[in-house]
């Protein structure tokens, strides 16, 4: 008995490549989608950049509360200011704890007395795309002149920056929290003083290039405010 096969089926040269045309409508819908995409991604990662920068600084604040506790010595948080690497506004980019020691010089009835700062721990950079925002209306409790950022052995003094210069509060071992004013040449020990609640702030911003002010408010900041009394900190987000 004889069978008979069928004859196969002619091959048909499929390919699984993309044409030039399909790839440029796909490329062009990815387009149009990141186009769409961008400022709501750009709002979040912004959101989270000053979430980064404020929770630092409340980080920061909290340790110089604990050593001023734990050492019995008054502990200082310096803000440095410098513009960015582009040129841009002065503003504050950068912060950093001292303790303060008393430095006895000389003997008898010549000795006098000094404060000594001693660094605790490294420099703290805000987030990129961040600064603190040097400001009366911002940060009232920054306002001022500003001391020369300057120390010894570093000739770009602490911040590594030239030209730099700080503001300062100094967290005291009774609780409390005081700002540290300009002093002249000569003085031994920092002038203190006591900034009231409603003007002991200060904020934290996305650098938009342009400056902030009361006009040009941006939808999203975080601000601490601190009570000179207790030293508590309290943070302030409005979201975007």
């Amino acid at each position: 008995m004889l069978f008979l096969h069928p004859k196969p089926l002619p091959r048909r040269n499929c390919s699984t490549a993309f044409s030039l045309i399909e790839m440029l409508i796909v490329l062009s819908i990815v387009s149009m989608l990141l186009v769409f995409a961008a400022p709501a991604l750009n709002g979040v990662l912004n959101a989270y950049r000053l979430s980064s920068a404020g929770d630092s600084m409340m980080g920061l604040i909290s340790e110089a509360q604990q050593l001023a506790s734990s050492s019995n010595k008054p502990i200082e948080m310096r803000f440095f200011k410098y513009g960015d690497e582009f040129g841009g506004n002065a503003s504050y980019r950068a912060c950093m704890l001292f303790r303060v020691d008393q430095a006895v010089q000389g003997t008898g009835a010549s000795a006098t007395t000094s404060e000594r700062l001693v660094p605790q721990g490294n420099l703290i950079k805000l987030p990129a795309g961040t600064l603190l925002v040097a400001d009366q209306d911002f940060s009232p409790l920054l306002d001022g002149d500003g001391q020369k950022d300057t120390a010894e052995g570093k000739p770009l003094g602490y911040s590594g920056v030239e030209g730099a210069t700080f503001m300062a509060l100094r967290f005291m071992t009774d609780g409390s929290c005081r700002q540290v004013v300009t002093q002249s040449s000569g003085v031994p020990f920092a002038q203190l003083a006591y900034k009231t609640l409603n003007q002991s702030y200060f904020t934290i911003v996305i650098d938009q290039g342009g400056g902030v002010s009361i006009k040009n408010l941006p939808k999203n900041f975080y601000t601490i405010q601190i009570d000179p009394f207790t030293s508590k900190a309290r943070s302030y987000k409005p979201g975007v």
